[in-house]
């Protein structure tokens, strides 16, 4: 029986012995060029700002974090609660802090965070703790449709995420296309850091 892709990257758990997942409010930019949706991966800019990722081919660049949900002003001058926040929204404050900026709420303490999403494809005995990059993909219905690329399996230090752990549960064979596993983020932006590309 095929497996059910798990799309995008859920917080599953801490990797510290226990505790809660914790969640910080990040800006992003006005007119931002990318949709950022539930449970997609995101990068930042040299301000700190959020930045929503394309939706098509991979990302084998460093990542910030994992949205969870949004905040923002329609069209209506009304401030709303989303799953995901649509490109092109726009802000006209200045100040260091809009009262009209769309707000991004993100996974705090990523570097003890395990997320759980799925693989692409089959992978070797010799997988396991390997690092990959993402595919990328439109939303559905605001969710995240993005995965760990697997044929992008390998050492190389640069790449976004790692696997930790396959998940053999009675939803997830991991022996086929598509298997759940738990992962952590490989290259990122993890603060403080003494530059806004990654560390």
């Amino acid at each position: 029986m095929p497996n059910t892709r798990h799309p995008g990257f859920y917080p599953a758990q801490t990797n510290i012995g226990g505790g809660c997942i914790s969640y910080v409010r990040r800006r992003t930019i006005s007119n931002n060029t990318n949709a950022i949706a539930c449970q997609d991966c995101v990068t930042a800019d040299a301000n700190g700002d959020i930045l929503g990722t394309a939706t098509s081919s991979t990302l084998a660049t460093a990542v910030d974090t994992v949205a969870m949900g949004v905040s923002y002003v329609n069209a209506d001058s009304v401030r709303v609660g989303a799953k995901s926040l649509p490109a092109s929204t726009t802000f006209t404050g200045t100040t260091f802090f809009p009262v009209n900026a769309p707000w991004v709420s993100c996974v705090a303490g990523v570097d003890n965070v395990l997320f759980r999403c799925s693989i692409s494809a089959a992978q070797a005995l010799t997988n396991l703790r390997n690092n990959y990059d993402i595919n990328l993909r439109a939303s559905v219905n605001g969710y995240s449709q993005q995965d760990l690329r697997g044929a992008s399996a390998a050492t190389t230090a640069t790449l976004p995420w790692r696997m930790i752990e396959a998940l053999d549960t009675g939803e997830s064979d991991p022996d086929i296309t598509d298997y759940h596993v738990l992962a952590m983020i490989n290259a990122g932006f993890t603060e403080p850091a003494l530059t806004t590309t990654g560390t």
